[in-house]
């Protein structure tokens, strides 16, 4: 039993949307595998530019991979001891500024209202736990279970009884005691403590061996996935996977330099602050807030927030009053202005061909897919998918949603505002794409289109006859437009530089449509785009062949240019090349027949016999050719024949 090409589609369609929901449960519940090798990819593309460049010196693989993994673990040994050091310094200041938490925050309660009272009694509470060094001196107060109180209710105690009843869950009066027991066995300690720090090393171990794997082997590698993936089109899989890592590694190297002189000039600029503006001449922690900086900012979005949290805060506990915490929130806004303005459209260069929606929604998608490190990685991944778009037909769809440029045609944006009765719009088009490009182009890459477009809807009856003429009508409003542009600037031309005073008489260029309405736009294209240099007459598409050869016959103009727009209207331009050949014309014949067609010489070869001399394809060439074929003749007034 065949299907019809619909229950295929649909079947497709399922097809393609199962694979969908297993691929992403897969990432979800093989996590703990996926994101090992993510982080170890990403790794070996941040440090590959580096191992080439000392393979560039001579240095063998193998020997500059270890050089390069050694340099990376000093350089984050080093991070993360000065992390530390810093960390310490800071939990042994903060009893120092006690003090001052408290006096911000009777000053906070006192220009609130409302919560002023719970605010002002907060702060006393710091206050004695701070000055009592947080010992309890009040008993906790027992409480009563509901249990309890409904027990005593029902069953009161009795006064005479000097012996209270044993908790042995004999009777309701003697409920069960059930104490709890602190686990102070040091082994579960010490193995709870040790699971939760060794998971991160181990991640950590596991990102290290694969990216000195994927860095010693990665030509092989390359080379292994590329007969996979290709299937023997090894072009564009190479093509695909160099600009996939092109991209990712540039974007990997101008991220670090990015985010390393922001926490340089964050460093540099909190310690100016402290020394400027404070009494004991320093910021506290400058090196750990412009150090956790840098690391945050490769988080996108909640990174630079976080980062510019720390310093504020400490600014506004640690100093008097709030001078030294509005030049620190000063300093990073600038910072931040400077290196989204200026630092990254330099130093990026080409972007990642991301659009800025699509950044957030990968932030958003692989945080809930793989929480902070999917955050981290959701750009290089998305980058990866953009690729796989733009090189794969079957996932281009992913290039459109998700690339910075929109793979949509001029002629489509055209056509969907024409659709949508925004003629300003249309208009804003065509007058943005004439003034980036010429005339001719925005003819034969936006108009033509546009006008085939409509005539194949309407033959598919996707328009109605009456839709499609309210369309041919618009853009032939649209050409109107475009034609008083052009005369405009074509009153302000001299000709050819011939002497003021003197009438130019234009060659004439008969022009008529073989078979549709919408041809005679094309011929519209062609009077405006002839400026000054043909007058083009066109006739009435109603006309017999044999009155349109009489008329040429008598015109006798420099060409004659028959337009013919696919499909259809083969048969009829050849006649009415036949026609006018019969009458006596014999003048060049151009046959303007809009398309691409694989059997070109043919269908030239069918038209020279019925009497045409030239066969174009586009305006472009159409209106060239025209040009080629006539020249202006200037000729003078009456006036100046008698003064010479």
């Amino acid at each position: 039993m065949t299907r019809n090409k619909s229950e295929l589609a649909m079947i497709s369609g399922v097809a393609q949307l199962l694979a969908l929901v297993l691929i992403v449960a897969a990432l979800f519940f093989a996590r703990d595998v996926f994101i090992p090798l993510t982080l170890s990819l990403l790794l070996s593309f941040l440090l590959s530019p580096v191992v080439n460049r000392l393979q560039r010196w001579g240095i063998p693989n193998v020997m500059a991979v270890v050089t390069t993994a050694a340099i990376t673990f000093v350089f984050l040994a080093t991070l993360f001891t000065l992390l530390g050091r810093e960390l310490t310094t800071l939990v042994g200041d903060l009893p120092k500024h006690k003090h001052e938490l408290v006096a911000k925050a009777r000053s906070f309660a006192g220009m609130t209202t409302g919560v002023g009272g719970s605010l002002e009694k907060l702060a006393d509470e710091v206050t004695e736990a701070m000055e009592n060094g947080g010992a309890i001196e009040n008993e906790p107060a027992k409480e009563i279970s509901d249990w309890q109180e409904w027990t005593n209710k029902m069953f009161p105690e009795s006064e005479n009884d000097d012996q209270k009843p044993t908790n042995d869950g004999s009777s309701i009066r003697s409920p069960l005691y059930v104490q709890e027991v602190k686990d102070d066995l040091p082994l579960a300690s010490w193995a709870t403590t040790a699971g939760t720090l060794l998971g991160p090393l181990g991640t950590a171990g596991l990102v290290s061996v694969f990216a000195l794997f994927i860095l010693i082997h990665r030509e092989d590698l390359r080379d292994r996935t590329i007969a996979v993936v290709s299937h023997g089109n090894y072009v564009t899989t190479t093509e695909a996977l160099h600009e996939a890592s092109d991209r990712i590694s540039r974007y990997l190297i101008a991220q670090t330099i990015i985010n390393t002189s922001y926490g340089l000039i964050m460093t540099i600029g909190l310690i100016v602050i402290g020394a400027t503006m404070t009494e004991g001449g320093g910021f506290p922690n400058a090196i750990l807030w412009g150090v956790l900086a840098t690391c945050l900012r490769f988080v996108p979005y909640v990174g630079p927030t976080v980062a510019a949290m720390f310093p504020l805060a400490i600014a506004l506990s640690v100093f008097p009053g709030y001078g030294v915490a509005l030049a620190v929130f000063v300093f990073i806004i600038t910072l931040e202005l400077i290196s989204n303005n200026i630092m990254e459209p330099w130093l990026y260069g080409a972007s990642t061909g991301i659009s800025a929606v699509a950044v957030i929604i990968a932030a958003v998608f692989w945080a809930w897919l793989w929480g902070p490190v999917g955050l981290l990685l959701s750009t290089p991944l998305t980058v990866c998918l953009v690729v796989l778009g733009r090189y794969v037909p079957r996932f281009k769809i992913l290039s459109t949603l998700l690339g910075e440029e929109v793979e949509v045609k001029a002629s489509m944006r055209f056509y969907q505002r024409m659709l949508a009765g925004d003629e300003h719009r249309a208009a804003e088009l065509l007058t943005q794409h004439v003034k980036e490009t010429d005339y001719k182009t925005v003819c034969d890459e936006i108009i033509v289109p546009t006008i085939k477009r409509i005539r194949r809807d309407q033959d598919t009856d996707r328009l109605s006859d009456a839709d499609a003429n309210r369309l041919l009508a618009m853009c032939g409003g649209l050409i109107a437009k475009l034609d008083k542009e052009t005369a405009d600037i074509v009153e302000t031309e001299e000709v050819d530089g011939t002497e003021p005073g003197v009438d130019v008489q234009l060659p004439v260029v008969v022009g008529c449509s073989s078979h549709d309405v919408g041809e005679s736009l094309i011929l519209n294209l062609l009077r405006i785009g002839a400026e000054n240099k043909f007058m083009l007459s066109t006739i009435e598409s109603d006309t017999l062949p044999q009155d349109l050869g009489r008329h040429v016959a008598a015109t006798s103009p420099e060409a004659v240019v028959i337009v013919m727009m696919p499909k259809g209207g083969f048969v009829q331009s050849r006649y009415l090349c036949g026609a006018i050949r019969k009458e006596g014309y014999s003048g060049p014949i151009v046959v303007c027949c809009l398309g691409k067609f694989k059997n070109f010489d043919r269908i030239f070869v069918q038209f020279r016999k019925a009497g045409a001399t030239n066969v174009t394809t586009t305006y472009a060439q159409t209106h060239s050719k025209l040009d080629s074929l006539i020249r202006r003749r200037p000729i003078t007034t009456s006036l100046q024949q008698t003064v010479l």
